[in-house]
């Protein structure tokens, strides 16, 4: 209980109480909980779509993703941001992960965030309500495949080196098999292929950051989390185009 409480205060701006004193020992335990963090999130996207018939569509997508930027603290989104920036300066490794580590955003970040809400506001507007609640869930299970198979970019330690040195192939298994479960419960044929599609595609991402940077950081798993769930709903729509 503790690395699940844990996990919604880093992860989420979700209100529970928290008294124990931080230790990374419950931090690392709960690493493997990420998925069932974005089952909680997945459930308050899906919520709103019930007010469907009286609201507008369009209006009912804007307030989702607030309520998602509201829930997450926009912590992922900051790590997409970074992560653009280092990366599109095509400098040097050492040189990009300290623009990484600057507080402030540049070009390459603000256009990131752009593209990202608006791929994100247009695909939920045609993919079905239900697939709402497996998008967080695909993010945070693809932050688990790209920590299990990456290595810390960085020389000195930080939280993110706790992540993704203490998950391995198994935590990394969990949230890919969790994930496909799910969506054959509540999803199909296409939902899967969607997922499968998805995690490749991680894998593929994973690599080619990696060879850049030496590795992987928060920011770059921030950024994983956030491209992997645009990702996902992007092979869900195409999916419904082939449908039709």
């Amino acid at each position: 209980m503790k690395s699940l409480l844990l996990m919604i205060t880093f992860f989420t701006r979700i209100p529970v109480h928290y008294t124990y004193d931080y230790d990374e020992r419950d931090f690392i335990k709960g690493i493997k909980l990420l998925p069932i963090i974005g089952l909680m999130i997945g459930i308050f996207l899906y919520v709103p779509t019930l007010l469907e018939d009286y609201f507008h569509r369009l209006v009912l997508i804007v307030f989702i993703w607030t309520i998602y930027l509201f829930i997450t603290g926009g912590l992922h989104i900051d790590g997409l941001a970074d992560t653009f920036d280092g990366i599109f300066s095509y400098r040097k490794k050492e040189e990009m992960l300290n623009i990484m580590k600057d507080s402030r955003i540049g070009t390459f970040g603000v256009i990131g965030i752009l593209w990202l809400l608006l791929l994100n506001l247009s695909l939920s507007y045609y993919i079905k309500n239900i697939f709402l609640i497996i998008v967080p869930i695909v993010g945070r299970a693809s932050a688990l495949l790209s920590a299990s198979i990456s290595s810390y970019a960085r020389k000195e330690g930080g939280m993110g080196n706790a992540f993704i040195e203490n998950c391995g192939i198994k935590e990394g298994l969990l949230g890919i098999v969790l994930s496909l479960v799910l969506g054959f419960v509540i999803g199909d044929s296409p939902m899967i292929a969607s997922l499968l599609a998805t995690f490749i595609t991680v894998i593929i991402l994973t690599k080619n950051i990696s060879k850049k940077l030496g590795g992987m950081t928060g920011d770059t798993i921030g950024a994983i989390v956030e491209i992997s769930q645009t990702l996902f709903m992007f092979f869900c729509y195409i999916a419904e185009i082939f449908i039709r």
